[in-house]
């Protein structure tokens, strides 16, 4: 028996997006056009004193930092929570979490990169649906329009995000062909591999499961990869979705170099399930909003590559 998914509610105008920074320090960044974009949507903003507290490179100690979590999650005047970055921080505050206070006050949680502790732990330990999605700082750095787009009609639909839609020219790619559905589940591959053997270890069993990473090289990429097949995440899955691998190398041949398509290519071939790549989300100023937690299906044929969410990420008011 399916457990019940706990799911935050659409935004209208005037509703109040709570705005912490989780893992690392805001420092002497200006998130003011952020902020400015979200008013001009129509939306009032709540900050947590994280975005102005820095204790080495966090956003403050890992006590200040869930607490703020906790304490959004409880406020009854915040109607969704946008992370402020990602970094590093959030695995340090999993264990301070009340997961019974989140699951019975649930609200979009929105953010990605080191987020992806908080989507994992939040997801599995409060039944909450979450949001792999754009951050302050992405909101500060001039988004695409797919991105402003994605992210807008996300925050306001409450029937399933359909058959989701791409960028413009923007082509995917197969790995392995087949029909998948599950729970879409996933975020950053280092992230998610660094919780293996901990309490928030991620499960896969009837997922399809989103991965994405920035910075690593191709052998690194494979090492974890490999872990995350040898601890039996990638042997549960239904599918599997690559992202953006941005400032990833190799990208192109090199004498005795595996290109991190390949190693990617490589994995995909081992869990023998539909796998799409290419797809627009991860460190990339076009970032798509994914809901978590959700199911969703891959088909995928010599003709077509779709992907489609067939459950609603967030209920009416």
């Amino acid at each position: 028996m399916m457990k019940t998914r706990h799911k935050g509610k659409i935004l209208g105008i005037g509703s109040c997006i709570g705005i912490i920074a989780p893992a690392t320090a805001c420092a002497d960044f200006d998130y003011t056009p952020g902020i400015e974009l979200l008013h001009q949507w129509g939306y009032k903003t709540k900050i947590s004193k994280t975005l102005k507290t820095n204790e080495g490179y966090l956003a403050g100690s890992d006590k200040l930092r869930a607490s703020e979590l906790n304490k959004f999650f409880a406020d009854d005047e915040v109607d969704a929570i946008l992370c402020f970055g990602g970094g590093y921080g959030c695995t340090r505050i999993l264990d301070l979490l009340d997961y019974d206070l989140i699951r019975k006050h649930p609200k979009l949680l929105i953010g990605f990169s080191d987020v992806t502790a908080l989507h994992t732990a939040i997801g599995q330990n409060s039944r909450l649906v979450t949001i792999h999605g754009p951050m302050l700082k992405t909101l500060s750095r001039k988004p695409t329009q797919y991105t402003i787009s994605s992210f807008c009609r996300g925050l306001r639909m409450s029937v399933p995000l359909g058959a989701f839609p791409l960028p413009k020219k923007h082509d995917l790619e197969s790995f392995y062909p087949g029909r998948a559905f599950g729970k879409l589940i996933g975020g950053n591959l280092s992230v998610i591999t660094s919780l293996c053997g901990t309490p928030y270890e991620l499960k896969g069993e009837n997922s399809i499961l989103f991965l994405e990473d920035i910075g690593e090289d191709a052998y690194a990429i494979d090492r974890m990869l490999r872990q995350l097949w040898q601890n039996g995440l990638l042997k549960d899955i239904k599918g599997l979705i690559f992202g953006n691998f941005s400032h990833c190398q190799p990208n192109k041949q090199e004498p005795y170099e595996f290109t991190v398509k390949e190693v990617l290519q490589q994995y995909a071939n081992l869990a023998k399930v539909p796998t799409i790549y290419n797809f627009p989300a991860g460190h990339e100023r076009t970032n798509a909003f994914l809901p978590l937690g959700v199911n969703a299906t891959i088909n995928i044929t010599d003709d077509n590559i779709n992907f489609f969410i067939s459950e609603a990420h967030c209920k009416l008011r």
